[in-house]
């Protein structure tokens, strides 16, 4: 059995949580909550690690609610500070880019930064991180990517803008969940 289930790939939020206040469990990412729950229900893991709220835009999804319904426990939460940045594969400026990749919820959290830029249209991805090999997969070279600078930094992703995100003081509760 592993340790620790959490929402992949490497380098998302959930992952930067991980090696923040977890680093010494093996780990297993996932797709969805979904398939982390399954997980837990089944003993595949022993735990895993949930986003359940952000400071400035709200609950993650419904995740708080499903853990109650299937007989979860949050047995402990860690607050990280979420700095979100705009990269891209190509030297690209704001003005030039036209699509972003991220996650729902990196969209919402710099909408204000992206106010001013009615020209750029967003596509949603399962995780910040995943949403940099959408881009790469996308050939786009006016297109750029809502991530973590540690993500956008490992992938060898330019970074155009750092600190969008609407919120200043930033952050994510994460909730260590059990049977």
């Amino acid at each position: 059995m592993t340790d620790l289930g959490l929402l992949g790939p490497e380098n998302t939020f959930h992952d930067l949580a991980r090696k923040r206040f977890l680093p010494h469990l093996n780990h297993r990412y996932f797709n969805s909550f979904d398939e982390i729950f399954q997980a837990l229900k089944t003993g595949e893991i022993g735990q895993a690690l949930i986003a359940l709220k952000n400071s400035g835009s709200g609950k993650v999804g419904n995740n708080q609610e499903l853990i109650r319904s299937k007989g979860l426990q949050i047995v402990e939460e860690f607050e990280l500070p979420v700095n979100l940045c705009l990269g891209s594969l190509f030297p690209n400026t704001i003005n030039s880019i036209k699509r972003v990749f991220s996650h729902p919820m990196a969209i919402k959290e710099t909408t204000r930064y992206f106010s001013k830029y009615s020209h750029i249209k967003f596509v949603a991805s399962s995780s910040t991180a995943g949403a940099i090999d959408e881009l790469r997969n996308s050939h786009d070279r006016h297109a750029g990517v809502i991530s973590s600078s540690e993500a956008l930094s490992q992938q060898g992703m330019l970074i155009i803008s750092e600190n969008i995100q609407d919120e200043v003081d930033n952050s994510t509760t994460f909730g260590l969940i059990r049977l």
